[in-house]
């Protein structure tokens, strides 16, 4: 399964009915309606990581329940779904800081991020390569819209993760995962007559394949 990772922060960016229903879904966290959060994800489970439209907090469903102090079964629920314990909002916080904060300590070992495969070392050398592929490989798409541009530490949680990050403007975007020693990176639009473009990344650059 791909995951959705959303850096726009331009709301106005969305189409009215897809805000709609992920307002919906920010909302349900932000009560702490988890059979809400459930149900939406049971027709949306790409959705598990995302903010809500324009990203002003960076809160995802897993950080809402973090605040929320919400039960072990929920948290372990929505990580099973997928939600990364890595992830950050727009202040740096993960989860698990958010419940240590909150005194929510039932929740801090569940919470506590674990690394089922690692990253080509080292990790910084690599996302900034992958950061570079990415805004060569776009032109003016995101001087035009801005694009927070994804961590790879979600990588890390698990066996098989694949993240699909939709850059405005391109009619696409990029679906990435690990491969043994590299990042595998697919470019692909809507416009492509073949399959896309596929690229390598290493600590060392990136290139086509």
């Amino acid at each position: 399964m791909s995951v959705q990772w959303d850096g726009l922060t331009d709301r106005g960016t969305f189409g009215d009915h897809y805000l709609e229903e992920r307002d919906r879904f920010a909302d349900r966290a932000r009560d702490a309606d988890w059979n809400g959060v459930f149900e939406e994800l049971g027709e949306h489970p790409e959705w598990v990581n995302v903010p809500r439209p324009g990203n002003r907090s960076g809160f995802t469903a897993l950080h809402q329940a973090a605040w929320h102090g919400a039960e072990f079964a929920v948290v372990s629920r929505l990580i099973a779904h997928g939600g990364w314990r890595t992830q950050r909002t727009r202040d740096g916080r993960r989860a698990v800081d958010i419940a240590r904060e909150r005194g929510h300590t039932h929740l801090l070992d569940l919470l506590e991020p674990v690394a089922v495969r690692r990253l080509p070392a080292p990790e910084a050398a690599l996302e900034r390569h992958f950061h570079a592929l990415l805004r060569d490989r776009t032109g003016r798409c995101f001087d035009q819209v801005e694009h927070l541009l994804p961590p790879l530490s979600p990588l890390t949680e698990g066996p098989a993760v694949r993240i699909v990050f939709t850059v405005v403007g391109m009619m696409g975007g990029f679906t990435y995962r690990l491969g043994e020693d590299h990042l595998h990176v697919h470019g692909h639009s809507r416009m492509d007559a073949d399959a896309g473009q596929f690229y390598r990344v290493t600590p060392e650059g990136w290139s086509a394949l």
